[in-house]
């Protein structure tokens, strides 16, 4: 509960950085990881947008010796956050960086990247440089994992100003080509504030 309460409390004071209003529940943090874990060892992850840490624990609980993850949040609060209640007693192989995705500088070649960036709250041009980002980090074969609320889009593209409406379509349709090009799944997850959909991307393999 105290988690939550904090989690408001940066949405208020920093929306810029914070598009949800409360962190994702548990059943989507196993939903979103599950081709993570699911890789061979050793592994090399990189979670997107940690937030108060959900996707985080259960990435680090899932931790093999040889393991590697990358943490990348922008948010100072949730950044202290992380360090103290998540990943205080973490295994090596686990480096927190705190700033932006689109500055932070990481080597690519990633096996699976996990993120926890709510892109149906953003900007269009911001969700679609931060995609672009996210797939430029992942090796051939690598997944990219991510969620998107279930229907805002289609709520935002039915009340919204036209501006609002052309640019939710815009990225729809973004969002439906990269599926179409990386053998896109998803998974509906209901137990989650609110419903959300479980994204995966896979990046085909080098020919």
């Amino acid at each position: 509960m105290a988690s939550r309460r904090g989690f408001l409390r940066a949405f208020l004071n920093d929306r810029e950085s914070v598009g949800a209003i409360a962190p994702s529940s548990k059943g989507l943090a196993r939903a979103i990881t599950a081709p993570a874990r699911a890789c061979p060892g050793p592994r090399r992850w990189l979670e997107v947008g940690a937030g108060t840490g959900v996707f985080t624990q259960m990435l680090v609980d899932a931790m093999e010796d040889g393991d590697q993850l990358d943490v990348v949040e922008l948010n100072a609060a949730f950044c202290t956050h992380l360090r103290e209640r998540v990943l205080h007693d973490a295994p090596g192989g686990v480096t927190l960086h705190e700033g932006s995705i689109i500055d932070a500088e990481l080597e690519a070649g990633y096996d699976a990247v996990v993120c926890g960036l709510p892109y149906n709250a953003f900007p269009t041009h911001l969700s679609r440089s931060i995609l672009r980002r996210l797939v430029s980090l992942i090796r051939p074969g690598g997944t990219l994992s991510f969620f998107e609320y279930a229907a805002i889009r289609h709520l935002r593209s039915g009340i919204g100003a036209r501006p609002v409406k052309r640019a939710m379509a815009w990225h729809a349709r973004f969002v439906r080509r990269l599926e179409r090009d990386m053998a896109g799944k998803r998974k509906l997850v209901m137990m989650n504030l609110p419903p959300a959909w479980a994204v995966h991307l896979r990046r085909p393999d080098a020919p």
